[in-house]
């Protein structure tokens, strides 16, 4: 994508004043027009997507620890320490859960009703996002402590 100088300033100037980006970007485009050439804006990366671990390695202890850590820090808000609190059923009470599914739904999040749980890809890299799930796989059918 190209825009000016100018626009790019704009957009800084009004970082954090609450104007939508939107309508900012709209008004510093106008305003640039007569201004200097266009310039590039790279665009964001893609996430960097990690293969799909096998049912040993979501078993490993090392990454269910690290998986916990995680969780513990980013996910506990919502579900608690260990996945039983929430607006969904606790994880421990779930058998046969698959993995991919659960990867899936931090990944891309998910909507039912007016329960949200938001994407998580661009927050989280997806090799760490494999550890949570490693986590979450390892509460499956376990009594809670």
């Amino acid at each position: 994508m190209f825009v000016s100088r100018f626009v790019i300033e704009a957009l800084r100037a009004v970082a954090g004043t609450g104007l939508p980006r939107s309508l900012a970007l709209a008004c510093a485009s106008l305003v640039a027009l007569p201004f200097g050439p266009p310039v590039a804006i790279a665009a964001e990366p893609e996430p960097v997507v990690a293969p799909v671990p096998t049912l040993a390695q979501l078993a490993d202890p090392e990454w269910i620890a690290a998986g916990r850590s995680k969780f513990v820090q980013t996910c506990a808000y919502c579900h608690g320490q260990e996945g039983d609190s929430g607006k969904v059923r606790p994880f421990r009470e779930r058998k046969g859960w698959d993995p991919q599914l659960i990867h899936d739904t931090i990944v891309n999040g998910r909507r039912r009703g007016a329960n949200v749980m938001p994407s998580w890809k661009a927050s989280i890299p997806d090799d760490l996002i494999w550890k949570i799930v490693a986590y979450i796989h390892s509460l499956e059918g376990k009594p809670r402590h």
